[in-house]
């Protein structure tokens, strides 16, 4: 019985995890493609900047609604409803860019990629056994697509940029049709208002919000001011490419070691991945001269950002009860979403007065505060994540 029991939970995080690589190589085409489309048609470049911004609104907004919304349907119901919707985010602008349809895509966009990770990860801790292996491989995977996303983006946009934004709406609507192959869960139950505010009061919960701060403002800067203070001290475009490029394939190497790290580090790591996420935020701008330093810093900090990814979500989902894990997992990733906003907005104020590489040394020390907060979930918390 035991055996079976794996057997399934183990098919079924395969299936999620193909279903997250498709909606992700879906998602990595239109993440190149949607600015690129936007400076072709005309808009200026802070049109596109706030264009961007208006889906990571929608997605935060989307992330703190799932949870309601798993109380009325299952987690497979939201994954596939995610996939559609990032579909009719690339066929409406492969359909027009006109302003307000671009502005729908982005919205729509926002909406699928909040609903879509608040789900799956949802879905993966609410199952029987240890669940950071299997959230590790989803993220493995999904980060997979993020990676062969903008390279066959290119390659289509060669041609077309409406055909590729069309492939990639197709794209999305495949991955919709695994996703209804998952275990189907039982809707969550309703509480209350006192019930949420005793699901805060959790440690892990708070704990899996604060990496989930830490890394959502590590992606942040990363796809904001690293690029610019990169540039500015001479670095080509091409290395300027290859160096955030590295920055990413360690965060996807974080989100793998993640999950083959035994029980009893699963919860230390969160301490290691903000010390080490803060640290490559903070010091790139004072050595953006030396590409082999910048090399390492990207690198080290990509990978603290894949360990709190991973182990946040699941710390706060196993910090509270079975019904209240969808909640758990929407407060950690309301944080990530907000940080994603909120971090290059930040640090634009503090660009003024002090200039890019005081404020980066600023922004990365905030960074670090929440390992603070570590030391009374280490000696409360020694069970399996």
């Amino acid at each position: 019985m035991v055996g079976n029991t794996y057997t399934s939970v183990s098919r079924d995080n395969s299936i999620l995890s193909f279903t997250a690589l498709v909606y992700s190589l879906s998602m990595g085409i239109q993440a190149v493609l949607l600015p690129l489309l936007a400076l072709a048609a005309g808009y200026s470049k802070p049109d596109i900047g706030i264009l961007t911004a208006l889906s990571a609104v929608t997605q935060l907004v989307a992330r703190m609604s799932s949870a309601s919304a798993m109380r009325h349907v299952s987690d497979k119901v939201l994954v596939s409803a995610a996939c559609l919707a990032m579909a009719v985010s690339g066929l409406l602008v492969a359909w027009s860019a006109y302003v307000l349809v671009f502005v729908a895509s982005e919205l729509i966009q926002g909406f699928a990629r909040g609903t879509f990770w608040t789900a799956a990860t949802t879905h993966v801790v609410r199952q029987e056994g240890p669940s950071v292996g299997r959230m590790a491989a989803v993220n493995l995977l999904s980060s997979g697509g993020l990676l062969a996303g903008p390279i066959l983006a290119g390659y289509l946009a060669r041609y077309s940029l409406s055909t590729a934004l069309l492939v990639a709406g197709i794209i999305a609507v495949l991955a919709a049709f695994p996703a209804l192959m998952l275990v189907k869960e039982a809707p969550f139950t309703k509480e209350g208002k006192r019930v949420k505010r005793e699901i805060w009061s959790q440690h892990e919960v708070r704990i899996g919000s604060w990496a989930g701060l830490t890394a959502g403002s590590w992606r942040g800067i990363l796809n904001s001011y690293v690029p610019v203070v990169l540039r500015s001290v001479g670095e080509s475009y091409f290395l300027v490419g290859v160096l955030v490029a590295v920055a990413n394939a360690a965060s996807i190497a974080g989100a793998g070691i993640m999950g083959l790290l035994s029980r009893f580090r699963q919860i230390k790591v969160f301490a290691v991945g903000v010390i080490t996420a803060a640290a490559g935020t903070a010091l790139v701008g004072l050595t953006a001269k030396s590409v082999t330093i910048s090399v390492v810093l990207l690198a080290v900090g990509g990978i603290g950002a894949g360990l709190l990814q991973t182990l946040g979500p699941v710390m706060a989902a196993n910090g509270v009860s079975p019904q209240q894990k969808g909640d758990a997992v929407a407060i950690a990733g309301s944080f990530r979403a907000g940080a994603l906003l909120v971090a290059p907005f930040f640090t634009a104020m503090l660009l003024g007065p002090l200039g890019m590489t005081a404020a980066l040394i600023i922004v990365g020390g905030t960074l670090g505060l929440p390992i603070f907060a570590a030391k009374g979930v280490f000696q409360r918390s020694r069970s399996p994540a």
